[in-house]
């Protein structure tokens, strides 16, 4: 349904207004997400099945993660359905957006090296014209230009990786690979097949622009346009996250349990000298992600219950930036009118209660979901014996309490100050119904915690 529709607006979006291309996309991805989730029974596919010669498998594991990545689109995709005091829209977005989302959607269900190359450059180069897609703006040129440079080179890596993995099986199927695996653990001349997925490995995160190769993707998120920061920081972290999960065991952990001590550091200390607002989730990102790298570890059901929080906090902040541009009587530019945190003194109090929950959730105040994401990643890297690993999360997420801390300081001094920007344009309705109801589920995810976390083992066992 997704390929047709991309067919049909690479035409239609040459005959008619973008906010009517992106209103018809916007109902076109719900209309795929409600036809998903009727289609498909979750807990039958055991143990899974495969489709197009054995290059996808869907299982009871990587469906919920495709759902999750339509909602998550869904509600990002919300505030270019309406009109905005800075309109930024192109006939082009929604048409990339489409693609993107095709290559979202089969990124988890990948059982081949070959569609592990063909899916994940579908999804990189979407990004990186939907990166530069305002190319009046040259901060936006440049991080199109980066993020395809740094993209292109983790990309190289991976290939290189695949070449050597298909030259000592013989095969680029995974299920294969998975049988050479149980008969053959010991390195030979050759050399051994983990070195080989360590390679590919460090590809992808290098992609998902984890620490320390992080520098290229804090700069990406800074320059582009704040509405393409907030799809492109969530949306392709969380496809190639879900992936590594989905295929943990073809991967040495001490090349993860490197990268989550590294990110972990960088990400707590870093953002404690930084007043850019979007460099600061970036960082806020790599944090979270870095509590994720040790959920693939473990291989805990608490990946799930992490990347849920984490799409309801990054939603609503990002979201919430985009409307509090709406409030500025100086905006820094076109493309990102709020660009620092001094900018965050509001004049609608709704709209800075939303954004401090959002925070106290990263914080891990109960009862918000951050408390209880980071409850499970403890609990489970506990029972798994990861003590180093636990006590190295509380110790950086003290730290890192300091810089969201300092957000909701801003936020609150709000309250408390009479504004004079009250002529300026209110917020977007849409956009205003998006953040309320992301914050209502926010703040009563402990209600459905119970269900989800049931649900959760039953399709694990």
């Amino acid at each position: 349904m997704l390929v047709t529709s991309f067919l049909i607006f690479l035409v239609y979006s040459t005959f008619s207004t973008p906010i009517i291309i992106n209103r018809l996309g916007t109902l076109i991805i719900i209309f795929t997400l409600i036809i998903y989730i009727n289609s498909i029974d979750i807990v039958g596919l055991t143990p899974g099945l495969t489709i197009y010669n054995n290059w996808f498998n869907i299982t009871a594991y990587n469906i919920p993660l495709s759902i999750l990545i339509l909602i998550l689109s869904v509600v990002l995709l919300i505030y270019n359905t309406s009109y905005h005091r800075y309109d930024l829209k192109s006939p082009y977005y929604m048409l990339l957006i489409l693609a993107n989302i095709i290559g979202l959607l089969l990124f988890p269900l990948v059982n081949d090296l070959i569609a592990l190359y063909i899916i994940i450059e579908l999804q990189s180069y979407s990004l990186y014209l939907i990166t530069g897609l305002h190319n009046r703006s040259y901060n936006g040129t440049r991080a199109s230009l980066l993020y395809f440079l740094m993209g292109g080179v983790a990309s190289a890596i991976i290939l290189l990786g695949s070449y050597f993995v298909y030259a000592l099986t013989g095969s680029t199927n995974l299920s294969d690979i998975a049988i050479f695996y149980s008969y053959n653990s010991i390195p030979t001349i050759e050399g051994n097949i983990y070195d080989y997925f360590n390679i590919i490995l460090f590809g992808l995160l290098f992609k998902m622009g984890m620490a320390p190769l992080h520098r290229w993707s804090i700069a990406v998120y800074n320059y582009a346009p704040t509405y393409i920061t907030a799809y492109i920081s969530v949306v392709a972290k969380i496809s190639i996250a879900s992936w590594i999960f989905a295929n943990a065991y073809l991967f040495n952990h001490d090349i993860l349990m490197i990268f989550f001590f590294i990110s972990l550091a960088i990400a707590a200390y870093k953002p404690l000298y930084q007043i850019n607002i979007k460099t600061i989730l970036a960082y806020s990102g790599l944090l979270n992600f870095g509590y994720i790298l040790l959920t693939i570890i473990t291989y805990d059901i608490s990946f799930y219950i992490y990347i849920i929080q984490y799409i309801l906090t990054h939603c609503i902040l990002f979201l919430g930036i985009l409307a509090a541009g709406q409030y500025l009587k100086t905006p820094v530019s076109l493309w990102s009118p709020l660009l620092y945190i001094h900018q965050l003194k509001l004049p609608n109090k709704t709209l800075a209660f939303s954004l401090t929950i959002a925070l106290f959730s990263l914080i891990g105040i109960p009862p918000l979901p951050g408390f209880f994401a980071k409850l499970y990643i403890l609990s489970g890297a506990l029972q798994d014996n990861y003590v180093l690993e636990t006590i190295v999360i509380i110790i950086f997420s003290v730290i890192a309490t300091y810089y969201y801390a300092n957000i909701i300081k801003i936020l609150v001094t709000s309250f408390n100050q009479n504004n004079d920007n009250k002529n300026v344009n209110t917020m977007n309705p849409s956009l205003a119904y998006t953040i309320a109801v992301t914050t209502v589920l926010l703040i009563g995810f402990f209600i459905f915690l119970p269900a989800l976390s049931e649900g959760l083992y039953l399709i694990t066992i």
